[in-house]
């Protein structure tokens, strides 16, 4: 399986559609104060996986002079189970989670509650990252500009990538989430 960091395909978004905070400096107690946090996205590019997660690294940008420490890394899916496996998974882990196969600072609980907020509460950004796993899993079929498959990429011929989800599939898809969860 291969992720692939949605900036990194798509670098063009990255002024326009990469989510930063800032917390500023002078709140006492607050182990998120002074800084600005980067939520990277990676995705799986496994088109025989249609896990429908993202993993978000946050990163700490402290200065303009040293590069941006990894605190965090968050796991998140809106997929409701489409299969047996998957709802085992999504009935017995918390979503969204800290992935505990990634470095996590003393305070990157602090940053999944504050990420978990800004995923309910902004609508559009939960459908920005399903659309953006949609266009990292499209653009996997496609060859470079020399004519070969990224690298670590399988083109899988016999099964198309998918296509973005419509309106109507993905409240479909969110009804069948939220019935999920009502029935832990």
């Amino acid at each position: 399986m291969a992720i692939y960091r949605y900036f990194d395909v798509f670098p063009e978004k990255a002024g326009t559609e990469l989510r930063t905070a800032t917390f500023e400096e002078g709140r006492t107690g607050d182990p998120l104060a002074g800084g600005m946090f980067i939520f990277t996205e990676y995705f799986c590019t496994d088109l025989d996986c249609d896990c429908q997660r993202v993993l978000v690294k946050v990163l700490r940008a402290t200065s303009e002079d040293t590069a941006p420490e990894e605190v965090a890394t968050i796991s998140y899916t809106w997929n409701s189970g489409s299969d047996d496996s998957w709802r085992a998974v999504n009935l017995e882990v918390p979503n969204p989670f800290l992935d505990p196969l990634h470095r996590q600072a003393h305070y990157a609980g602090e940053l999944l509650d504050f990420w978990s907020t800004m995923i309910e509460r902004d609508k559009d950004y939960a459908l920005r990252l399903q659309r953006h796993y949609d266009e990292i899993r499209s653009r996997i079929g496609e060859t470079d500009e020399w004519g070969e498959q990224p690298r670590g990429i399988e083109r899988h011929s016999h099964k198309p990538p998918p296509g973005p989800m419509s309106r109507r599939q993905r409240n479909a898809q969110k009804r069948r989430l939220a019935r999920a969860r009502k029935g832990k």
